[in-house]
């Protein structure tokens, strides 16, 4: 008889975090290495929790293609991805995504350790737009690349999820905003929430 899948999904904090990882990136394929470095997991307990999750079948097993470091060529590995014929998909997206932190307060929280943030506005992921290209932009008056991508990819282990994002100075920003670029058409043309604006961004968008 096979266990209850609910019963089966709550069993830690990591699995929960691994839930909203794929639930979240419902059409992106990933290989273990991935699934323990983006959740910031160790090995051990990464793969006690996709072993749970793939006897509970809202995960499956999956042969992925991945670049090869040492040459130029594609070798096929085995990966995951989320199962999107389990019956209580829809529902457990929603409870998951309704019990996470995911708001702009949390991202700006988690941004302003690389610096002075001066605009921020969240979209896609943080708006329940699962397939939009992307879920966060910002701006600051002097980018350090290296801090940005710690920022982000500690908020990525807290709310489970990967984050595809773009950031800039300042002045570009207001410059692509002005030449109305397609990165910012991504955004603004969309559903978006815009959390913090320093430097009068929404005083550039076109007029609707």
């Amino acid at each position: 008889m096979i266990a209850d899948p609910l019963t089966i999904l709550f069993g830690s904090q990591a699995r929960v975090k691994l839930l909203r990882f794929f639930l979240f990136n419902p059409s992106k394929e990933f290989t273990f290495d991935e699934i323990s470095r983006r959740a910031k997991l160790v090995r051990r307990t990464a793969r006690t929790e996709i072993n749970a999750l793939e006897r509970a079948q809202v995960i499956k097993k999956k042969q992925i293609f991945v670049d090869q470091e040492s040459s130029n060529k594609r070798v096929k590995v085995p990966g995951y991805v989320l199962n999107k014929n389990f019956p209580d998909l829809q529902s457990l997206q929603n409870f998951l995504f309704e019990t996470a932190p995911i708001n702009g307060k949390t991202v700006l929280k988690h941004l302003k350790k690389a610096g002075q943030v001066d605009f921020l506005v969240v979209c896609g992921i943080f708006l329940r737009d699962f397939d939009q290209r992307i879920d966060l932009l910002l701006a600051m008056k002097k980018i350090v690349n290296s801090k940005v991508e710690t920022a982000i990819r500690s908020l990525e282990a807290e709310l489970g999820v990967e984050i595809r994002y773009a950031a800039m100075e300042s002045e570009e920003l207001i410059y692509r905003v002005g030449m109305y670029d397609k990165l910012t058409r991504d955004v603004f043309d969309y559903p978006h929430e815009i959390v913090l604006d320093k430097i009068n961004v929404v005083d550039e968008l076109p007029q609707r």
